[in-house]
């Protein structure tokens, strides 16, 4: 008895130092579990971590978010407003920023999510799709940091023989770089996601998408507040400091974090032959149950109400606000996110995700009307900046829980296993309906353009009619998500509900 003890706490020992060699990340699919009364860990997969491995995990993914949240904030912020300063018209704009990358999403969004569900490597699955698209997504910052530049130079070449304007062939030159960003964002935008669900444990998820969240809102602050007043007369610097930041900040984070091992993929996945029979494998299980259809149903129309969204700085700018203010505003968001990010999370872990999601969105479908407020009485600047501030101190803390439950929903509604096709077939089905909406949504606003002209209502009057096209998509969202809610408790609810198909077979 006495040989077996000392053979036992030898062992014990063992698994500590390994353990302890692998404080980022631990796999320890092959050692025995500590017992936890003696030794906390966390797991997740065959990943173990000590409590300093996963302080290191978080410190590494909240550093790369840091970077992504950067990356993902310029574009969006800047592009737009560059676009109009080209007088480019709304419909090229919808055409650039909504329905180019909604069409890439379509397209690549359910091959990326596959592969990389089935994808077993060196580096792992998700990280490789991360790492090796940094490049291409730094590059395409830097042509449209040197857009200009570069419109200048290929007019010089093409304008004479198509008549094009110096200005038209940089819109161009924004349009060919907004693709390759998108084409090159879609594989880290897509896998980064599924990345926490492999790699972060199930009982610190919602602290950890509180951290994230804080994370993501505090480069927000520090972007809005001191960089976003210059996004015009420091465009080029704007873009280069960004490129720099994610090549070497996202690099760096998908370097230090390693993802355990998996299970090999199914011999359904192995099947190359009849592609058809693939896709409706991969559409047939997404559509089977109804509680799925309506999932995805839900997202498409909230995903529709969001389509003029990239109109909503010139909705402000009309209403005399300046980008200073702007900023602002953002920051004063961003600050109000950092500081109820965590009880956020907290609200998240003591109650359902899907409970938590189906009340907000009551909440925000109730004050949505609110922004009608501009369609009948101009205001001054001073009043109308006061307005703003007080609208988003009643939509912040709401559109904040949102955004903190969103993916711990879709992690406890979607199966586990094939995580990443079900998220990749919500994209299509978002993206999809988004290619559309893109340009509808920029021909929508031309033609309130020509309804409500400047002439006789006011420079820019149009963009005031942007809560008008997302109103009822937003009821539309809601009907859908009332049927999920209730398709969900019929299924088990909060104790009992089990992912339809989980096993394998959608009953």
């Amino acid at each position: 008895m006495p040989e077996t003890e000392q053979t036992l706490n030898k062992l014990e020992n063992n698994k500590l130092e390994n353990i302890h060699d692998n404080s980022i990340n631990g796999d320890v699919s092959d050692v025995p579990c500590v017992p936890a009364a003696k030794h906390p860990l966390y797991y997740v997969g065959t990943l173990v971590y000590s409590k300093a491995g996963l302080a290191s995990l978080f410190m590494w993914i909240l550093w790369g978010d840091f970077c992504f949240t950067m990356m993902e904030t310029v574009v969006p912020s800047i592009v737009p407003l560059r676009l109009k300063e080209l007088q480019s018209p709304n419909w090229i704009m919808g055409l650039v920023l909504v329905t180019i990358p909604s069409v890439l999403n379509v397209a690549l969004n359910p091959i990326i999510s596959t592969a990389s569900d089935r994808h077993r490597g060196r580096f792992g699955r998700r990280i490789p799709f991360m790492l090796f698209t940094v490049p291409f997504v730094s590059m395409a910052l830097c042509i449209m940091a040197f857009s200009t530049e570069l419109g200048g130079w290929f007019h010089s070449m093409i304008g004479t023989a198509t008549g094009w304007s110096t200005a038209a062939v940089t819109v161009g030159v924004i349009a060919l770089a907004m693709g390759l960003f998108k084409f090159s964002d879609m594989f880290v935008n897509t896998v980064f996601w599924y990345f926490f669900n492999d790699v972060v444990p199930q009982n610190v998820m919602a602290r950890f998408f509180s951290l994230f969240r804080i994370v993501g809102a505090s480069a927000g602050v520090i972007y809005n507040y001191f960089i976003f007043q210059y996004a015009l007369s420091h465009l080029r610097l704007i873009f280069l400091l960004v490129a720099g930041l994610y090549f070497v900040g996202f690099t760096l984070m998908c370097l230090m974090v390693k993802e355990g091992k998996y299970p090999p993929p199914s011999k359904l996945a192995e099947k190359r032959g009849d592609v058809i029979q693939m896709v409706k494998n991969y559409a047939g299980e997404c559509l089977k149950h109804r509680i799925y259809r309506y999932f995805f149903l839900h997202n498409m129309f909230w995903s529709l109400s969001g389509a003029c969204g990239i109109f909503n700085v010139f909705l402000s700018l009309s209403l005399g606000l300046t980008l200073q203010q702007l900023g602002t505003i953002a920051a004063a968001v961003g600050v109000a996110n950092v500081i109820l990010t965590y009880p956020a999370g907290a609200l998240a872990d003591r109650f359902h995700p899907l409970r938590v999601m189906f009340w907000i969105k009551v909440g925000l479908l109730s004050i949505a009307p609110l922004n009608f407020i501009w369609l009948f009485t101009n205001f001054t600047p001073e009043v109308n900046f006061k307005i703003v501030i007080a609208l988003n101190v009643i939509n912040v803390p709401l559109t904040l829980i949102y955004l903190v439950v969103g993916l711990p929903m879709y992690m406890r509604i979607l199966p586990k296993d094939r995580f990443g096709q079900f998220c990749s077939f919500n994209a299509l089905c978002s993206a999809g309906i988004g290619a559309l909406g893109g340009v509808v949504a920029g021909g929508y606003i031309d033609l309130m353009r020509r309804v409500f002209p400047d002439e006789t209502w006011g420079k820019d009057f149009c963009y005031r009619m942007i809560p008008v096209w997302g109103f009822p998509f937003l009821v539309m969202g809601m009907i859908f998500l009332v049927l999920l809610y209730r398709s969900w408790q019929k299924l088990g609810g909060d104790t009992h509900y089990v992912p339809p198909g989980s096993d394998g077979e959608i009953t």
